[in-house]
């Protein structure tokens, strides 16, 4: 046959070299069959689903790992994938604030009363003995106020008792002060009112009972006032 001919006709190196060939072009023809049949099914697909009707199936893109899905239809009726706005939120709503009781307000300090002026309150026109009232302060601790009686003119006065002041200690009265004697009615007397110490008042409240005067009193004169006698006995 000539296909036998030629061969024998050839040589040992051309031999080899055809041998070559024809391997080579059977390999190439073995590697191309898939791509061949890959093409084939590739256009035959369309012609396959539009003669049964059918959709071809969804394809579901991957969701970025930055954003939102976005979903989109691969085939024939594939349209735009529509992309989802972020949702929009409006200012945070704030309500009326709460508000509990008012604290109540802070106690206000109690004023100070005034200073009360030491001053003789009672009649001017008294009895043998008499009741003497007033308004002042009490004194500190260590001093006490004590009432003396003087005749109109004289420099003696003549010690009478301590005065005894109110709980408020804003007045003070002293009992059964005796102003002269049966015959001095319508004499004027003067009545003071002395703050001692409380070793002299000690030392005065020892000649209680009998009249006891002195020239003048080592103190600090608080007020004083004229009374006038008159002719009753009072509560001797």
């Amino acid at each position: 046959m000539p296909m036998r001919r030629w061969w024998r006709a050839l040589g040992a190196t051309e031999r080899i070299t055809a041998v070559g060939v024809l391997v080579t072009a059977i390999v190439g023809i073995v590697a191309a069959v898939p791509a061949y049949v890959a093409i084939v099914g590739h256009r035959s697909s369309p012609q396959t689903s539009q003669s049964t009707g059918a959709e071809p199936p969804m394809r579901p893109t991957p969701i970025a790992s930055s954003g939102a899905p976005t979903p989109s239809i691969t085939g024939p009726a594939a349209t735009a994938s529509p992309t989802l706005a972020p949702a929009t939120t409006g200012p945070p709503t704030i309500g009326p604030a709460t508000t509990g009781p008012a604290p109540p307000p802070e106690p206000q300090p109690t004023p100070e009363p005034p200073p009360v002026t030491f001053a003789i309150t009672s009649a001017t026109t008294v009895p043998n003995c008499s009741d003497v009232t007033g308004t002042g302060e009490r004194p500190a601790a260590g001093r006490t106020a004590v009432i003396f009686v003087r005749v109109e003119g004289h420099l003696d006065y003549f010690y009478e008792q301590p005065v005894r002041f109110a709980p408020d200690g804003r007045s003070w009265r002293a009992n059964r002060v005796v102003i002269g004697d049966a015959t001095s009615a319508g004499q004027r007397f003067e009545l003071h009112l002395y703050l001692v110490s409380d070793t002299y008042a000690e030392e005065l409240a020892g000649h209680d009972g009998t009249p006891y005067s002195v020239p003048s009193v080592p103190g600090d004169r608080l007020t004083s006032a004229t009374v006038t006698r008159d002719g009753n006995l009072g509560n001797c």
